[in-house]
């Protein structure tokens, strides 16, 4: 006897009488009374004409007595096949009239499925074929508010609308909405309270010391001075935690920064390379007037001291020296001083004696 049909009795039985009596019967929800002297289930059927077939229900048993104003109820039985997932289908003897009793009778009525039909959907006596989908567990998070869904929608985008969550043109979700709804998914939905807006800001440029012994310690001499780029910073309002915060969507930088070089001395006082302690300014006035970017086109000199190509190369200098800075072409002067062994006249015979002023 199936437990569906069980479910359904009312209480019978007592002893019988020989005497005509009422009795309920229920047969696949069909109800009627009957009048019957029959003493047991079985007698009240046969006299009720009604022939059970292999694995209907009846209850109660066949050989049970039924009192006046008992009740005797048949379930008969039929196929109810169901294929969840796309699996093979598998057929099911059920004596249920639905589909939601069926699904109780073979185990299946706890597990969250979508199906083809409805749970109060009758199973005629011919049979039944269902397919469902097993529901996945996610979670949706909104600020503060978590919800645990199941759900057989297909995408993000899908599962959200299903569970009443209008995504707003600026919204952020994670996974983004065209994405697949997976089994344990975490749903995270940014709320927006505005639109994107644009900006720049400037990304700081570092400063390189180098150590070099051409300097007293505590003295410093800028090879590079250093530049701060910029980049575009593309933020959006958000609320996030119950208040407004902002969310970095994208950076797009739109000019490199220029690190700088700045040499810093190491030469305890008085050790310092006996070039730092000429006048440079002076020889620079005689020589191109104090002019760094001075070109003598001439004669093939440039900038403050009125290098020669080969002359700046070999003091490790690189591109023209009219184009270096101040700075620099002073240090690569006072490099090629030492180099020369201080022997000014042969790089400056006309200027060089300012040096000493």
């Amino acid at each position: 006897m199936g437990a569906g049909a069980a479910a359904l009795l009312l209480a019978g039985g007592g002893t019988a009488y020989a005497m005509d009596k009422q009795v309920l019967l229920d047969v696949d929800g069909r109800e009627r009374v009957v009048h019957t002297y029959a003493a047991t289930v079985g007698e009240v059927l046969d006299a009720a004409g009604v022939r059970l077939k292999e694995n209907d229900a009846v209850a109660p048993g066949l050989g049970e007595e039924v009192g006046r104003g008992g009740a005797v109820v048949v379930r008969s039985a039929r196929e109810l096949t169901v294929a969840i997932d796309g699996e093979e289908p598998e057929a099911h003897r059920v004596t249920a009239l639905t589909v939601g009793e069926a699904l109780d009778q073979i185990g299946l009525s706890a597990e969250p499925l979508e199906l083809s039909e409805e749970r109060s959907a009758p199973i005629p006596e011919e049979g039944l074929e269902v397919t469902g989908e097993r529901a996945r567990g996610m979670v949706i998070l909104r600020d503060r508010v978590r919800t645990e869904v199941a759900t057989t929608e297909a995408v993000v985008g899908d599962v959200l609308a299903e569970n009443g969550i209008d995504v707003g043109a600026h919204d952020i979700v994670e996974p983004e909405v065209d994405r697949p709804a997976e089994e344990g998914a975490v749903i995270r939905v940014v709320e927006a309270l505005g639109e994107p807006e644009t900006e720049e800001v400037a990304i700081e440029a570092e400063t390189e010391e180098r150590e070099t012994d051409e300097l007293e310690k505590g003295e410093e001499r800028t090879v590079r001075e250093a530049e701060d780029g910029v980049k575009e910073v593309t933020v959006l309002p958000v609320l996030e935690e119950g208040e407004e915060a902002e969310r970095v969507l994208e950076e797009q930088v739109v000019e490199e920064p220029v690190d700088g070089v700045v040499e810093v001395g190491t030469a305890e006082p008085g050790q310092a390379g006996s070039a730092g302690g000429l006048n440079w300014s002076a020889l620079a006035q005689c020589e191109s007037g104090g002019d760094p970017s001075a070109v003598n086109a001439a004669g093939g000199y440039y900038g403050l001291y009125q290098f020669s190509p080969s002359t700046w190369r070999s003091a490790g200098g690189t591109g023209s020296p009219a184009e270096a800075s101040a700075s620099e072409q002073t240090m690569r002067a006072q490099k090629l001083y030492e180099m020369v062994g201080g022997n000014w006249r042969s790089q400056w015979p006309e200027c060089g004696r300012h040096l000493f002023d």
